[in-house]
C-alpha cells in the first residue's frame, strides 16, 4: 500500500448497497369494526418499527400516529379545524394541504366530527343524517375529512421545525369505501423528494366498515409527499353515499414513519435536521453525542488511539455515520447508522488527509484523501459502492484543505 499511489480493498464486511432499492411493502385489508382491521394496522406499525413517538421530539426511529380523538370540541363539527392545528409549528410533523374543487371554495379546510357529548350528531351527521349509518370509527370517537374537496396533500417537516423532512411509510384508515376502480377508488399516491412517484395502493372495499391502506420501503426509498383520493366527492349535504354515483368516504387514523430531514446536515446523528454536538476520545475511541433532537446522549466506542474522526453520512440514511481514518495504514472504519453494520476499506497512505464531501453527487458521503506531499486529491465515489475512484491535483505541500482544516 505504501508503495502505491493509491490503493482500495475490502477488508472487512459487506460492499454498501446501491441504488437499487425493494420493492414497496404494501398493506390492505378491511373489516366491519376495529377488532377486524386491528390486525393488519398492527402489521404496518410492525413495518415501521419502533414505537409510536406521539408529541414532540425527534427519534431516529419509530412512528408518528393521529387518531383525532383528542381534537377539543371548539375544534371539531360543525366548526372548522384550525389550519394552524397541525400546520404551525408541527408537533407531529405533518402538514396538510386540501386539494381544492373548481370553485376553490376548499383551500385548506378542514373537519372532524364531534363526539357524543358535544350535543352535535355524531360521524358527520350534522353535514348528511345518513352519514352517521355509514361511518364507524377505528380509534373511539372522531373522524377527519376536508371541506368541500375529497382530496389532500401530506408533506412533513421534522416535528416543531421547518425543516423538510421524509418518512419510510404512510397509512391511513377509511371508513365505508365503496368502489376499488377508475377515479371512483380511496387511494394514497406516495412520491420521493424528487418529486417522482414510487406507489400508489387503494383501499379495500368494505361498504359500512373501514378499509386500511399502508405503504413503506425498507431498502432506502422515503416518502416525502403523499396524495390521498377519498372516495370521490367531498362530504355534504347534498352529496349521500350511493346517490348517483356517489361514493362518501371519510377518515380515521394516520400512521407515519418518523419523519426525518430529507438532506443531510453535517454532524447531525439523529436525523433532526440539526447539527448535533459531538466529541471523539483519541484515547479510547468513544464517541459521544448530545442529540439535539432528543435531549440525550449517545455513546458509541468507535476507532481506537491516533484514529482520526471524519464526518458524513457514507449509506445515505440521512443521519451521520461514525467513521474514523487510521492513518497508520490508510484504512477506513465506518459504523453505517441505517443497520448498525460495520464497513471498512483501504484508501489512501500515511500521510494523506481525510477529505470527506460529496464529490459525485448522489447526496452521499464520498470516502476521499488529500495528499499534502503532491497536492492530490483521491476520491472513492459513493455512487458505485467506493469501488471506483478518480484524482486530480489542487494545492500545494504546505496547504491546507477545508475539509480537514481540524486535523
Amino acid at each position: 500500500m505504501k508503495n502505491s499511489v493509491f490503493s482500495i480493498a475490502l477488508i472487512f464486511s459487506i460492499l454498501l448497497p446501491g441504488t437499487v432499492f425493494g420493492a414497496p411493502v404494501v398493506r390492505q385489508g378491511s373489516g366491519a369494526n376495529t377488532a377486524a382491521l386491528q390486525a393488519i394496522v398492527d402489521q404496518f406499525r410492525t413495518d415501521l418499527g419502533g414505537a409510536n413517538n406521539g408529541v414532540g421530539g425527534t427519534f431516529k426511529n419509530g412512528r408518528r400516529e393521529i387518531n383525532w380523538d383528542g381534537v377539543p370540541d371548539n375544534f371539531s363539527e360543525p366548526n372548522d379545524l384550525p389550519i394552524d392545528f397541525f400546520n404551525v409549528n408541527s408537533p407531529r410533523g405533518v402538514i396538510f394541504n386540501s386539494i381544492e374543487d373548481e370553485t376553490g371554495a376548499a383551500l385548506n379546510k378542514f373537519a372532524v366530527s364531534a363526539t357524543t357529548a358535544s350535543g352535535v350528531p355524531v360521524r358527520f351527521a350534522n353535514m348528511n343524517a345518513t352519514y352517521s349509518t355509514i361511518f364507524t370509527t377505528f380509534s373511539a370517537q372522531r373522524l377527519f375529512t376536508m371541506r368541500n374537496a375529497h382530496m389532500m396533500e401530506v408533506s412533513f417537516v421534522i416535528p416543531g421545525t421547518d425543516i423538510p423532512a421524509s418518512v419510510t411509510g404512510f397509512g391511513v384508515v377509511f371508513c365505508d369505501v365503496d368502489s376499488a376502480t377508475g377515479g371512483n377508488r380511496s387511494l394514497i399516491r406516495v412520491y420521493g423528494a424528487s418529486g417522482r412517484q414510487l406507489s400508489a395502493a387503494s383501499a379495500p372495499v368494505l361498504d359500512n366498515g373501514l378499509s386500511f391502506v399502508g405503504i413503506s420501503f425498507n431498502a432506502g426509498e422515503r416518502i416525502s409527499r403523499v396524495v390521498i383520493e377519498s372516495g370521490n366527492a367531498a362530504l355534504s349535504a347534498t352529496n349521500t353515499d350511493g346517490a348517483s354515483g356517489v361514493d362518501a368516504v371519510a377518515m380515521d387514523d394516520f400512521i407515519y414513519g418518523e419523519p426525518r430531514a430529507v438532506d443531510f446536515h453535517t454532524g447531525d446523528f439523529d436525523g433532526d435536521g440539526i447539527t448535533d454536538s459531538n466529541i471523539f476520545r483519541p484515547s479510547n475511541g468513544t464517541w459521544f453525542t448530545l442529540n439535539s433532537g432528543s435531549n440525550t446522549i449517545g455513546i458509541v466506542q468507535w476507532g481506537q488511539n491516533g484514529d482520526i474522526p471524519v464526518d458524513g453520512d457514507f449509506d445515505g440514511d440521512r443521519i451521520a455515520d461514525q467513521a474514523v481514518f487510521r492513518p497508520s495504514d490508510g484504512s477506513w472504519w465506518i459504523n453505517r447508522s441505517s443497520d448498525g453494520a460495520a464497513f471498512v476499506t483501504q484508501f489512501g497512505t500515511t500521510g494523506d488527509k481525510p477529505v470527506t464531501g460529496d464529490y459525485d453527487k448522489d447526496g452521499k458521503t464520498d470516502i476521499a484523501v488529500w495528499r499534502p506531499s503532491n497536492g492530490n486529491y483521491f476520491i472513492a465515489r459513493s455512487s458505485t459502492n467506493f469501488s471506483t475512484f478518480f484524482g486530480y491535483g489542487f494545492g500545494t505541500n504546505g496547504d491546507v484543505p477545508v475539509q480537514g482544516a481540524a486535523q
